[in-house]
This record gives structure tokens, C-alpha cells and sequence, in this order.
């Protein structure tokens, strides 16, 4: 895998970045934590309001249930006189301002007796209160109705009336005026967005904060009828009709002794704004802080860590470049960066040391190769002379010795070659070049060359200078360069081989020249190329004598 190519300063961005993970991890982990806390607390919180409330709702129900044992007991309400009936009614009404009407009915559902006079002759005995409380013999709470006599809303409340030995002889009824219970409700203390729901047992809405008008007589919706249904209190999150989501904590009327169903909503986005607001303030300075830091990270990189190492790196371009003053000047103990200044400089003050020793070594080298250039000149001048005195008293023909003359200034020209090249090889065209110069001037151009760019040994250039002289005092003396027609072309390749180094390939071939017939007998210089040069060369040479021309081929290794 293939790390992506970082700069220091991202780097640092990184490792800061990294540093930071921490710090947003115990935001996170507060914040997660901060919320499920607050989330079980305001589900208490709910349900205790809800518990509340229900507590609430049972005193009233209890204290009418009183009110309610006391009329049934009265002497006017059992006798069913209708005027001292009504007029002890009036009586209790003008005490009991949270009842519409107290009624009195018999067996028959027939009205004897209330707080607003008979006026409606229709019987009650359809009422579900009605029927209940004779059933049961007992106090019961209805479901909500609208009077038939007063048309006002209410939640109806029975008790049988019993004569003095015990017989029912009918039902006194109160209404719970359910202005009066939302006026009581208003004067709780709401929190912002909280919610307060009171239905009967058939989930019908009696008292609602807030929105009672929108709510009051309406059906609690299908999709909260199971709280409605459930046996036992709880809390769940909801969409409340208003549209605010909510935490509600209910009472079904399977778990009240009044039968009623009570709910209590905080609202979420209030319950939860402290937390959030602390959240946005927790994020919005962990963002100021991770800003200030990677700032600071950008700034102390910059100053740090970037400009040391641009510093250390100018000075490698300068050193590379030729500069050899350059150093960074850093000091060891002044921090991790700069000990490796310190110690680039270290290397570069051993590198220049040992340059400057190879530097005069390479120098009193040079003096020495051309001190013994000069002695070689010397002797071989020496040889010449010595070898052209010898041959003549020794009555050697001049074309023989002119063969000789011309061959130690070949050796010679290939020595001066080498040692301008400090005997470190020559070029492949140089050579050849230097060897045929003699035997073709540049007004003629009747010699050839061709080929790339080949780097061969000392050892070769020596070799090739004496083939190439050699084929160049035979090309003149008998072939192609000896009448005014001919030519000579040199071409050489070089193939780079599997074990490494080159092989090179070099072929003379003549034309133009006298007809060629092959010799009867190999002389000196055919012995000298196919033998000693294929020796030297550590290759193949190879001489054929066509009747166009002399071709030789040779085949050796560059190095």
C-alpha cells in the first residue's frame, strides 16, 4: 500500500488532529451521557406530573363524592318534595361552584328535583350514569356528556339515594363543569411547551392545556388509544396534536380510582435546550480550540519545523550545486531537527575534507601522468631516433622504416589520447578518428566514420589505435587510399549485454581501390590484427581480401 506523499506542515495538522480526537471523543461521550441522564429525568418528571395531576383530579372527584353522600342523605332529597328538594339544592350549588347542576331522579329516570327547575320532562333513564349507579349500588364517574336540559359540557357524577331502610329510590347526579376544572388547570404553573390531558374512560377529552377549545369533547386519536387501554402508568415520547413533540407521562384509567385517563407532556426541545445550548457551546469552542490549535500548528510548523528543513534542504541544493561553503549552521543541542543539520554539516566538512585529499591526490596524479607522459614521449622519440639510426646503417629500406616510424606514432598519438582522459578509456570515435588522421586530410574525405557514442578501455584504445594505424598504412600502400578513386568507411555498433557492459562491433571496409588478389603469405600486420589485437581485445578479428576491397570485422567488449 501506497502512503500519500504528506508535507511536514500536514503532518502536524495530522498529529493535531489526532491530539484533538481525544477532547471530541469526552465532548461526545458527556454529551451522549448528559442527554440519557436528562432523558430518564424528565420521563420521572413526566409521569410524576402525570401522577400529580391524577392525585389532583381524586381530590376533586373525592370531595364531590362527599358533597354527593350528603345530598342523597338529606330528608328533601328523599322525600322528592320538589320545593324544599330544590331549594336545598340551591343551597349546596351556590356552595359548590365547580357543579353545573345537581339533579335528583327516581326509579323511572324521571327528574324531581334540580338546582335549574324540572323545565325538561324527557326521562334520563338512558343515561349510562344513570343505569350504572343503580347496578352498582355505588358512586360512579360518567363519561363525558353535554345536559339535555342546560346544554353546558360536563362529566356527569352518580350516587343511589336510599329511604330510611335502605331501599334505592333513586339517583342524585352532579355535572363537573369543566370550564371550572380548565380555569384550575390554568392556574397550575406550566412549563413552556408542557401539556396537561384529561379524558374519560373512553379516552373523550374533558380538560386540555393548552388549546382546551381545540381539544375539549374531542376523541383522544387512534394512535394513543393504547395508553388510553394500558393497565399500568408509563412514559413515552410522542407527536402531540399541537405538533410539539413531547415526553408524556399517563395515567390510564385502569390505574385510577376516579377512571379517569391523565397525561402530562414536557416538551423535548424544551426539556433538552440547557443541554443543547450547552452542546453548542461545548462544539463552538472545540471549534475555536481546534482552529487555535491547528493555527498554532501552522505557525510553530512554519516557524519550527518548515524553516529548519527548508534551511537544511537549501543547503543539500547549494552542496549539490557546487557550494562547498554551504552549511546550515545549526547547532546539535538545539533540537531534533537541527542535530540533523548539525549533523549534515558534520558529513559535508568529512566529504569536503576527503575531496580536497582526493582533489591533491588526483592533482599530483595528474602531475605524475604527464610526467610520465613526457618520459614516454621521451623514450619512444628516443626509440624512433635510436631504431631510424640503427636501420639506416644497418641498410634498412626506407619504406621499412617509415612502417616502423609510423607505428610508434600511433602508439604515441593513442598515449596522449589516454592520458588527456587520465587513462580512465577513450572515446570509440576519438580513437579511430586520431588513428586514420594521418592518412586522409579533411579536403579529401575519402575516410568515413560512423556510429554512437561508445566509451571503450585504455586497454582497447591502445589496441584499436594499432589495427586501425595498421589498416591505414596497408589501405595506402596497396588499397583503397593508395589511388585518387578510393574510400574507406569505419562503422561500429555497440549492444548492451544481459551480464552488463557493452559489446562492440566495428567494420573497415575499402573501396575503390586496385583490384585485390589475397596475399600469399600473412605478414606482420595481418599476424598483428588477427592475433595479438583478437588477444588484447579479448574479442574476434576477422580479415577478408575481396576484390573490391579489404573488409575486416572486429568484435570485443567496450571495457
Amino acid at each position: 500500500m501506497a502512503w500519500p506523499r504528506l508535507s511536514l506542515r500536514a503532518r502536524l495538522f495530522i498529529l493535531t488532529a489526532l491530539a484533538l480526537l481525544p477532547a471530541l471523543a469526552i465532548l461526545l461521550y458527556n454529551e451522549v451521557s448528559l442527554r440519557r441522564s436528562r432523558e430518564a429525568e424528565v420521563q420521572a418528571l413526566a409521569l410524576r406530573f402525570g401522577q400529580l395531576a391524577a392525585l389532583e383530579m381524586q381530590g376533586v372527584i373525592e370531595g364531590i363524592h362527599g358533597l354527593l353522600l350528603a345530598v342523597a342523605r338529606a330528608p328533601a332529597v328523599r322525600s322528592f318534595d320538589p320545593a324544599l328538594c330544590r331549594a336545598y339544592l340551591d343551597d349546596v350549588q351556590a356552595e359548590s361552584p365547580h357543579l353545573t347542576t345537581i339533579t335528583v331522579i327516581d326509579l323511572q329516570g324521571t327528574v324531581r328535583c334540580r338546582t335549574e327547575g324540572i323545565g325538561q320532562s324527557r326521562p334520563l333513564d338512558d343515561r349510562p350514569y344513570f343505569k350504572q349507579a343503580l347496578a352498582t349500588g355505588g358512586f360512579v364517574v360518567g363519561e363525558y356528556t353535554v345536559s339535555r336540559i342546560s346544554g353546558r359540557r360536563g362529566l356527569p357524577l352518580a350516587l343511589p339515594v336510599r329511604s330510611g331502610d335502605g331501599k334505592t329510590v333513586g339517583v342524585v347526579a352532579a355535572g363537573l363543569d369543566l370550564d371550572w376544572l380548565g380555569a384550575r388547570l390554568r392556574q397550575r404553573d406550566f412549563a413552556r411547551g408542557s401539556a396537561l390531558t384529561i379524558a374519560d374512560r373512553n379516552g373523550v377529552i374533558i380538560a386540555r392545556e393548552p388549546l382546551p377549545e381545540r381539544f375539549i369533547g374531542t376523541h383522544i386519536p387512534e394512535p394513543f388509544q393504547r395508553l388510553v387501554q394500558a393497565s399500568v402508568p408509563g412514559t413515552e415520547e410522542v407527536l402531540s396534536q399541537d405538533g410539539t413533540r413531547r415526553v408524556i407521562g399517563y395515567i390510564p384509567p385502569a390505574a385510577t380510582p376516579t377512571g379517569l385517563y391523565i397525561s402530562a407532556g414536557l416538551s423535548v426541545d424544551e426539556a433538552f435546550r440547557a443541554i443543547d445550548q450547552s452542546a453548542r457551546r461545548g462544539i463552538a469552542l472545540t471549534i475555536a480550540g481546534a482552529v487555535a490549535a491547528l493555527g498554532a500548528a501552522w505557525l510553530f510548523g512554519r516557524r519550527f519545523v518548515t524553516k529548519p528543513v527548508v534551511r537544511l534542504v537549501r543547503t543539500i541544493q547549494a552542496w549539490r550545486a557546487g557550494d562547498r561553503e554551504a552549511r546550515s549552521g545549526m547547532a546539535a543541542d538545539a533540537g531534533e531537527i537541527e542535530s540533523v543539520g548539525a549533523a549534515v554539516d558534520g558529513l559535508m566538512d568529512e566529504v569536503a575534507a576527503r575531496q580536497a585529499e582526493r582533489d591533491r591526490a588526483e592533482e599530483h596524479q595528474r602531475l605524475l601522468l604527464h610526467e610520465l607522459n613526457h618520459r614516454v614521449k621521451n623514450t619512444l622519440a628516443t626509440v624512433q631516433f635510436i631504431a631510424s639510426q640503427t636501420l639506416r646503417t644497418a641498410g634498412v629500406p626506407e619504406q621499412v622504416r617509415h612502417v616502423f616510424d609510423s607505428r610508434l606514432a600511433a602508439l604515441a598519438r593513442a598515449h596522449d589520447l589516454l592520458t588527456r582522459e587520465n587513462w580512465e578509456g577513450a572515446d570509440l570515435g576519438t580513437v579511430i578518428a586520431q588513428a586514420v588522421e594521418p592518412f586522409s586530410s579533411p579536403a579529401e574525405d575519402r575516410v568515413h566514420g560512423e556510429g554512437p557514442d561508445v566509451r571503450v578501455s585504455a586497454q582497447t584504445a591502445l589496441a584499436l589505435a594499432m589495427a586501425f594505424q595498421e589498416l591505414a598504412t596497408n589501405a595506402v600502400k596497396y588499397g583503397a587510399l593508395s589511388n585518387e578513386a578510393g574510400s574507406v568507411s569505419i562503422t561500429w555498433a555497440s549492444e548492451r549485454r544481459s551480464g552488463g557492459g557493452d559489446r562492440i562491433s566495428i567494420r573497415w571496409e575499402e573501396r575503390g581501390g586496385p583490384l585485390v588478389h589475397p596475399p600469399s603469405r600473412r605478414g606482420f600486420g595481418s599476424r598483428l590484427l588477427e592475433r595479438a589485437l583478437a588477444q588484447d581485445l579479448d574479442g574476434k578479428v576477422e580479415i577478408a581480401f575481396v576484390s573490391t576491397g579489404v573488409i575486416c570485422t572486429v568484435e570485443a567488449l567496450a571495457a
